[in-house]
């Protein structure tokens, strides 16, 4: 198996890990004590509201959306993806893309949440990036039955808050690994977003069956 196919299951582990400890309201100071609290708070919420195997699949979506809008710098990251295609983007394909990479990005990753009550995650080293206000956190997600995964996280804080621009499961960048995926698309599509943005489009129209993906890749 290469490490291509291994992606997915990593960065859903360390999906899961952010979410089990995240939803932090309130203000939080710049330093990498509250970037650590920031990653390691209401575990048990968390857990409650992602892990219950009796749990329909459209409830464990919509949890799985509210955390992923307040937590992740959903634009931030779509920027990122995107890369130089970005900037030559109209305003309306770029909110077309954000809004179907929002919906990607939940279904590739919620339903593998079910069943991961008693999952195990502790915080690291904290470092601090030279991009102010940024920090990669270190970690260890230990899920039930199965092997510890080491998991960074790219973190920033703005506006008294902190929102995650990546996740780095085992050396394997979520958001370069979208990068990646997406530009070739691009590129076979014309170098139009909205190119890529049909392409996903179609992927989930037909993904109905257990364990498929939105993925852009063929």
């Amino acid at each position: 198996m290469d490490a291509r196919r291994r992606i997915p299951h990593r960065l859903a582990i360390a999906f899961l890990g952010f979410l089990l400890i995240s939803a932090v309201a309130g203000p939080a100071r710049a330093d990498g004590k509250a970037a650590g609290t920031f990653l390691a708070s209401l575990t048990n919420q968390a857990i409650a509201q992602l892990s219950d195997t009796s749990m329909l699949m459209e409830e464990r979506e919509t949890r799985f959306r509210v955390l992923f809008r307040e937590n992740f710098d959903v634009s931030a990251i779509g920027r990122f993806v995107l890369g130089r295609y970005w900037r030559r983007a109209d305003k309306a394909s770029r909110k077309e893309f954000l809004a179907i990479f929002e919906d990607v990005m939940v279904q590739r990753f919620a339903p593998q949440f079910a069943g991961y009550a008693g999952t195990g995650f502790n915080i690291g080293v904290i470092r601090p990036l030279q991009d102010k206000g940024q920090f990669i956190v270190s970690s260890t997600i230990k899920p039930p039955k199965s092997e510890t995964v080491a998991v960074d996280w790219r973190v920033r804080e703005h506006e008294g808050r902190f929102t995650v621009l990546d996740v780095i499961g085992e050396g394997v960048s979520m958001a370069l690994t979208l990068r990646s995926e997406y530009a070739s698309v691009i590129k076979n599509s014309g170098g139009k977003v909205e190119g890529l943005t049909t392409v996903l489009r179609e992927r989930m129209a037909h993904s109905a069956a257990p364990g498929t993906t939105a993925s852009a890749a063929n």
